[in-house]
């Protein structure tokens, strides 16, 4: 018989795109600031501005020559929050309007020992519903030791680099994952 447990905790990351780097930067710090007033603590992992080649679907919303950086935050949270973290995500971006639409992409997700999962706000038949309008989809799964590709995984998340990145925030998962377990240890 199944029990209902309560589910691990989950590393928060943001992959952040647009043309203007301190408008990105601004983006992120608002999001880190009015979520739960700073639930998710500082950054803890920020990737170099790389430039987005693998996809053009962007630039007639965005303008040409965008950038994209992915982020992991220090505190680890339930799973369910991001939901709430994509709604603020899409408020931000709504904020932040051009001629053309948004001018800034926040995209939030979180890495677990089993892999990464990004939410969006558009159904396709690989995505779960987890509320709000907000789907999510299983882009990466962490098997013997690397993070490898689903067939419906975007090209930069294939990219050796940006794994290497994603690795490390894994890697920082996992280590502050076991020490809160064994705090929860100590006090028990």
């Amino acid at each position: 018989m199944s029990r209902i447990k309560e589910p691990p905790l989950v590393k928060i990351f943001l992959a952040a795109f647009g043309s203007d780097p301190k408008l990105l930067d601004q983006g992120v710090e608002r999001l880190r600031k009015e979520y739960l007033e700073g639930y998710l603590g500082p950054v803890d992992i920020q990737s170099p501005d790389y430039p987005l080649v693998d996809t053009d679907y962007y630039e007639k919303e965005m303008g040409p020559n965008l950038v994209k950086r992915y982020l992991s935050f220090t505190n680890l949270l339930f799973p369910e929050h991001l939901v709430y973290l994509k709604l603020l995500a899409m408020d931000i971006e709504n904020a932040t309007t051009g001629a053309n639409g948004r001018m800034i992409n926040l995209d939030p997700g979180y890495i677990f020992s089993g892999g990464l999962v990004l939410s969006t706000g558009k159904f396709s038949g690989h995505r779960l519903y987890l509320g709000k309008g907000v789907w999510g989809e299983l882009t990466l799964h962490f098997h013997r030791g690397t993070f490898e590709a689903q067939p419906w995984t975007y090209r930069d998340y294939q990219r050796p680099e940006i794994k290497a990145i994603l690795s490390d925030m894994r890697q920082r998962y996992q280590k502050s994952f076991l020490e809160l377990e064994a705090e929860k240890n100590i006090n028990a």
